[in-house]
């Protein structure tokens, strides 16, 4: 009896081990990770510029690569062409304020704070007509943002350098599996080049850019 006893708790036991890494899976807590070796690029964005006002800015677009997928994983096409805002499954929104603004010459250095989400739709459209289809995604991370941006007044154009910190990342469904995007006190710096809008009325500033993995933060850091 304590034979066949002892064989049943095994059993059981057995059976729970095979059972619980599944459901890890199912609610995302097993999901991969995508990382990247400090000094490797992350991801690239493409996207444009709103200040609805002198002391708010938002920042929206596309992630046009990320370290660990495809092109055909990023977009809903593999034609490269195709490959835009309006088949990009990555996207995101900034909701950023302006602390202060130094002049410098013909130079203006803006430092903002605030939140940028990375979504995840796989329905995507995209349209810089509508900055808000680039939030009605899945959002999937949430960063902590400090920006510098260098305004050149004469030329308009602009370069940008980002602290981004992940403060939580959920995992998300891809073909037949499941990724996360970095964990929380990942970090990266990001560099962007802009132009100013053009049109009349003008439009939005248009930028692009980079994210560079950095040294993950520290909880004081928090």
């Amino acid at each position: 009896m304590s034979k066949l006893k002892n064989l049943f708790t095994t059993t059981l036991v057995s059976v729970c081990l095979l059972i619980m890494p599944v459901r890890a899976a199912a609610d995302g807590k097993g999901a991969p990770r995508l990382t990247t070796p400090v000094g490797d690029v992350a991801f690239e964005v493409v996207g444009q510029v709103s200040n609805p006002s002198p002391s708010t800015s938002v920042q929206y677009g596309y992630l046009s690569l990320i370290n660990g997928l495809s092109a055909e994983q990023i977009f809903t096409t593999a034609t490269p062409a195709g490959q835009n805002e309006t088949t990009a499954l990555f996207t995101f929104f900034t909701d950023a304020v302006t602390e202060r603004v130094i002049a410098n010459g013909r130079l203006r250095i803006v430092n903002r704070t605030g939140t940028t989400t990375i979504y995840y739709d796989d329905s995507p459209d995209g349209n810089f007509a509508d900055r808000d289809t680039f939030r009605n995604g899945m959002p999937i991370v949430t960063i902590d943002y400090r920006q510098q941006v260098i305004l050149d007044t004469v030329e308009g154009t602009f370069t940008v350098v980002n602290l981004n910190r992940v403060v939580s990342s959920e995992a998300f469904p891809l073909g037949d599996e499941r990724f996360r995007l970095g964990k929380a006190q990942d970090q990266f710096r990001v560099f962007y080049s802009g132009a100013p809008p053009t049109g009349t009325p003008a439009g939005a500033g248009v930028f692009a850019g980079y994210a560079v993995a950095i040294e993950r933060a520290k909880p004081s850091q928090q």
